[in-house]
Parts: C-alpha cells; structure tokens; sequence
C-alpha cells in the first residue's frame, strides 16, 4: 500500500467516524480527526497556486492560535507538506537543531502546542492543502496514528471538495460551483475515470481538486479533457 492508498478498511472506519451530522461540519471534521489521530487539535488548511493558504476549520482554541501564526507568517508545517506533497513530522517544536521556521515554533510553543504534524489534502497528483495536527506534548506519531491521520486526510479532501456544492460559508473561498449535471463535466468524468483507473466519483473528485489547484473553472477544465488537451494518467 502506496501513501497515496491509505488502507481501505481505515479510510471506511475513518468515514464513519467523520460522518457527524453537525450543524457545523466544517469545525466537527477538525475535532473528530483530533479524536481519531489522539492529539490534542487539529485544522484544516487550502491552499493554492494562486490563492493564500486559508482555514477551513480549527477544532479547538490553541490550534486556532496556531494556525493564525502560521495564516500571519505564512510558513510551517503544512506550508511545507503542501508544496512538498508529503508528510512533515516535527516531534518537537523545542528541539534546538531544528532551525525551520523560527517564527513559527516561537508562536506555536507560546501557544501550547509542542509537536506538529503536516499531512498533504491529495487526491490523484494534485495537493489542494494540508491537515494540520497539533499536540500539546512533545512526541513522535505511533505507526497507527500516522496510519489514521492518512486516513483522515484522504477522507477531508473528498469531503471538502463535496462541500462546493453546499457552498459552505466555512471555506474560505468558494470552490467553483459548477451543476455536476452539466454534459461536459459528465463526460470529462467519465473519461478521467478511464484515464486514472478510478470510479467516477473520484473522477469527479480530481477534476475539482485540479479546477481548484490551477485557479480555473471547473467547466473549463473539463472542456480541456473531452477536447483531449489535458490528461490524467496516474
């Protein structure tokens, strides 16, 4: 199992704990993923290549103050594991040989939170932001939680990308709404799904989480996969 396949049994379990029902699912999504990974917060984060990086939920007070050094300095954890495309794992914020992002740990530590983890929102190839896991001791991450907080954030980017359609006031800029009826996104689903081997609800997936990436309009996006300008083997 590749890190970009989380283990489907734990995807599932992780689902099913996510699906809350909360009047605010956005801030109920941050405080299960905290409860599902044991650590003691966590925030959701977009980001892309034209937009700032932005929150779409923060489950409790220090991750707030955290993440609001991270919005403020623009540097940190999930800064790096956006552009990285991977995991970055900081047991210790305190540790004196780490020397990334000065400003940030200064701030985070002030705040309470003595460990962080980046974990990539990916769907295909494409990033679309970081889950952010905070701690208020210093640690490294179990083997099963690393394995969870994988889990988590492949089940909230599917479920970001399905809040566009709700238009949810939390995210902190609207992700293009476009009728998933529409002929073109249909078809372009239909082929990306050909294309990367997958069903066509992750087609769809893909393709606003590209739309998304590129600062482009879904439909748009679409048109350049039935007119076979754009591709997307996995």
């Amino acid at each position: 199992m590749t890190e970009r396949d989380p283990d489907p049994a734990r995807i599932l379990h992780v689902a099913r704990e996510l699906d809350t029902h909360d009047a605010d699912p956005a801030r109920s999504l941050c405080s299960v993923s905290a409860r599902i990974v044991g650590v003691a917060g966590a925030g959701l984060t977009l980001m892309s290549r034209v937009h700032a990086l932005g929150s779409v939920c923060m489950g409790d007070p220090m991750t707030e103050a955290v993440e609001e050094i991270q919005y403020a300095l623009g540097e940190g954890p999930c800064v790096d594991a956006f552009h990285e495309q991977a995991a970055v794992l900081i047991p210790d914020l305190a540790n004196p040989e780490l020397t990334r992002w000065p400003g940030f740990r200064e701030g985070a530590l002030a705040a309470g939170a003595c460990a962080a983890f980046g974990f990539p929102l990916r769907i295909g190839g494409v990033c679309i932001g970081a889950l952010n896991l905070y701690h208020d001791r210093a640690g490294a991450l179990s083997a099963e939680q690393s394995a969870d907080a994988r889990a988590v954030a492949h089940v909230a980017t599917r479920a970001v990308l399905g809040w566009q359609s709700a238009a949810a006031p939390s995210v902190p800029w609207q992700l293009e709404q476009v009728p998933v009826h529409r002929a073109v996104v249909h078809q372009a689903a239909g082929m990306v799904a050909v294309q990367a081997g997958v069903p066509v609800d992750d087609a769809l997936a893909l393709l606003r989480a590209y739309a998304f990436a590129e600062g482009r309009r879904l439909g748009d996006v679409a048109g350049d996969v039935t007119s076979r300008r754009l591709r997307f083997d996995i």
